[in-house]
């Protein structure tokens, strides 16, 4: 049995205006990443569970406060908050860049865990430890070393602190030609990996599923990735797939797909809580949106990106998202979709009429 940490059971209740959050004392508006009050001075604390409190009245800051200026509250006096407990390994300090490295993802890296906190995603394992573990590493100078290389293994993700700098994260993006590359979207790949392996333990049932929809993961991984990047992707690629990287293998699909249904969810979440264009009749909050059948959520998410790109176009900046939803890769996202509600609810999510989910 898994700890009741984990978050079993139905989904958390949202926390107030979810994506929009007011100062608990002057009320004026706050942003997610805010340690204090801009307009009343007050130091913040967030909770996952009750938002946005006065550290001076209620609470225990992170051990990190100080060092990455974590704003999340911990169990007990020099603890580390919920995501903070899940990095296991922090880049060398001794480096001084690393400090601004180090605090960057975890800026990201906050928001990530809190969503999977919302969707009920188990965070912990049978033991109680925190998983996944995050494992950030920075090269050493050295030419012999190996290379620090952004992967999954084992419930563990590493992940090279090079991508929290701007210039070197677009020199890998031009080098690679891809439309995008952030660190949101790196953690939201990499979890991913790891959630395939928990979601599918010891349920044959599910597994089978996935491999019906992504393909069987069972062929060789390295062999995979060696001919993707020897030969890239088939040239209809877009028809099936999110990305060209996820041609490579199954994993690679479904990692890249888990990837944008969160972008998806998250995405309309904030477009809904500051009034931006979404249809009217889709329930507010991740916590409903996520059980909305993914034909409606693509099809608003659509809408939304096309004023964004265009807004986007009007202000001189790239795409703002440069991807397309081929009837294809919904069905896959519809696949992770239900997978989520399903691992949360505890049994199967009901597929919506007309969808390509396996059977």
């Amino acid at each position: 049995m898994l700890p009741p940490a984990v978050g079993r059971g139905p989904f958390p209740t949202p926390v107030g205006p979810v994506q929009r959050y007011r100062c608990p004392s002057c009320h004026q508006e706050i942003f997610f990443r805010n340690t204090a009050c801009l307009a009343c001075g007050i130091q913040l604390l967030f909770d996952p569970d009750r938002g946005f409190s006065d550290m001076a009245e209620t609470g225990h800051p992170c051990a990190n406060r100080g060092q990455i200026n974590c704003n999340w509250s911990a169990d007990k006096p020099g603890a580390l908050c919920l995501s903070c407990q899940h990095t296991t390994v922090v880049p060398d300090l001794s480096v001084p860049a690393n400090i601004d490295r180090w605090e960057r993802i975890e800026t990201v890296k906050r928001p990530l865990i809190l969503m999977l906190h919302r969707l009920g995603l188990p965070l912990f394992d049978e033991a109680g430890m925190p998983v996944p573990r995050f494992e950030l590493k920075g090269e050493t100078g050295d030419a012999t070393a190996p290379r620090v290389l952004t992967g999954h293994a084992e419930g563990t993700i590493t992940l090279n602190i090079a991508e929290a700098d701007d210039a070197e994260r677009e020199r890998i993006r031009a080098e690679m030609n891809e439309p995008y590359r952030t660190l949101t979207g790196h953690l939201r790949h990499e979890v991913a990996h790891h959630y395939w392996d928990v979601l599918t333990e010891a349920r044959p049932d599910r597994l089978d599923r996935l491999r019906a929809i992504f393909g069987d993961d069972r062929q060789d991984y390295g062999a995979a990735l060696q001919a993707h990047y020897a030969e890239g992707a088939p040239p209809d690629w877009a028809e099936s797939y999110i990305s060209a990287y996820a041609t490579a293998h199954p994993w690679e699909d479904f990692a890249e797909t888990w990837a944008h249904v969160f972008h998806l969810l998250d995405g309309l979440e904030t477009a809904q809580a500051f009034g931006l264009k979404a249809p009217q009749d889709l329930p507010e909050g991740l916590e409903r949106l996520v059980r909305e059948p993914m034909p409606r959520l693509a099809q608003a998410w659509v809408e939304l990106t096309i004023a964004l790109n265009a807004v986007n176009e009007a202000m001189g900046h790239e795409t703002f998202y440069p991807f397309v939803l081929a009837p294809p890769v919904v069905a896959k996202q519809e696949a992770i979709r239900s997978l989520i509600v399903e691992a949360n609810s505890g049994e199967a999510a009901a597929a919506p009429s007309g969808s390509a989910l396996p059977r």
